[in-house]
């Protein structure tokens, strides 16, 4: 790794996952990486080693009470109080299969809550166009989450008079918004992808 004038920057093999799907990293507010895996689900890495919060296993619970698993995990962030906020692309397909999603058109991504003193995950948002980039704004008062193949983004209240309620942050953009930044003003940054790009790399799944 280069060094940058008057910094030393060097790089080391922290801890070792098993996989070839980790998608999205957070910091922790205990010095550890909150880690999404699309085939492990929502990991925690620290000095003591890998913990799984979330898994493929049955454990997700939605508002109607019924359980399912982490199919996709992709994005995850960290509010203040601890709480994680992670994505799931879809609740039908997984990593090897994702790109059935696009050719149903069918709605099936979430975003997901992990409660750190339950222990717990549990669905806050469902029907998401493939959900990926998660962000909590600066105040905590919603997380925000990409809704990618709708060209928007989405924001969940979590406190105030709308809490539990979500509506659109963002809509038309000029590309899929394949993940978003808590910008440093309490802006977002917000990374898009070209819609023929993204057909395109579904369509060469095929080859």
């Amino acid at each position: 790794m280069d060094n940058l004038p008057g910094v030393l920057c060097t790089r080391k093999r922290w801890r070792f996952i098993d996989g070839n799907s980790l998608l999205g990293i957070f910091p922790s507010t205990d010095s550890g990486m909150h880690v999404c895996g699309a085939d492990k689900g929502l990991l925690k890495v620290g000095e003591d080693g890998v913990i799984m919060l979330a898994s493929q296993n049955p454990g997700l619970q939605d508002r109607a009470g019924e359980v399912s698993a982490t199919r996709y995990g992709n994005a995850v962030a960290e509010a203040f109080n601890g709480t994680v906020y992670f994505s799931d692309l879809s609740s039908r397909f997984g990593f090897g299969d994702w790109f059935l999603g696009l050719i149903q058109a069918r709605p099936a991504g979430r975003l997901l809550k992990y409660d750190p003193v339950a222990g717990k995950a549990s669905v806050m948002l469902d029907g998401l166009g493939f959900a990926n980039g998660v962000a909590v704004s600066r105040d905590g008062q919603f997380v925000a989450v990409c809704d990618t193949l709708w060209f928007r983004c989405m924001k969940q209240w979590l406190k105030g008079d709308k809490a539990e309620q979500s509506e659109i942050l963002v809509n038309n953009l000029p590309g899929c918004p394949d993940n978003i930044r808590l910008a440093p003003d309490g802006t977002f940054w917000v990374a898009l992808q070209q819609g023929s790009l993204l057909y395109s790399s579904m369509l060469s799944s095929f080859r």
